[in-house]
């Protein structure tokens, strides 16, 4: 089937594959890199990296998506943990945005 996107006309097939995710059980496991914690400061975003537990980078602004990729980039954690940081960073700017208080789960 072809449908109109933004800016071309696009191709979807109906033998496509598609993927239910609502019932994906993905096990937490550590991420042999380090880790991220995240919080909110003085209406910034500051998100620390820790490699055994001694923080050897600080991001720190607004704008989550620029932090996103800027940790991307870096190839600082594997894709599960990159993940899991990009969507506590979004939330961390949602709470931000609306005045909220902010616990990384």
């Amino acid at each position: 089937m072809k449908v109109k996107g933004h800016f071309f006309e696009m191709e979807i097939p109906e033998d496509r594959e598609i993927v239910e995710t609502d019932k994906l059980s993905f096990p937490w496991k550590e991420d042999p890199k380090g880790y991220f914690l995240v919080k909110i400061e003085d209406g910034l975003i500051l998100c620390g990296f820790l490699e055994k537990h001694t923080m050897t980078v600080e991001f720190k602004g607004k704008n989550a998506y620029n932090i996103i990729k800027e940790i991307a980039k870096r190839k600082m954690v594997t894709p599960e943990h990159m993940g899991y940081i990009a969507a506590e960073l979004i939330r961390a700017k949602q709470c931000l945005d609306n005045d909220q208080k902010f616990v990384q789960r």
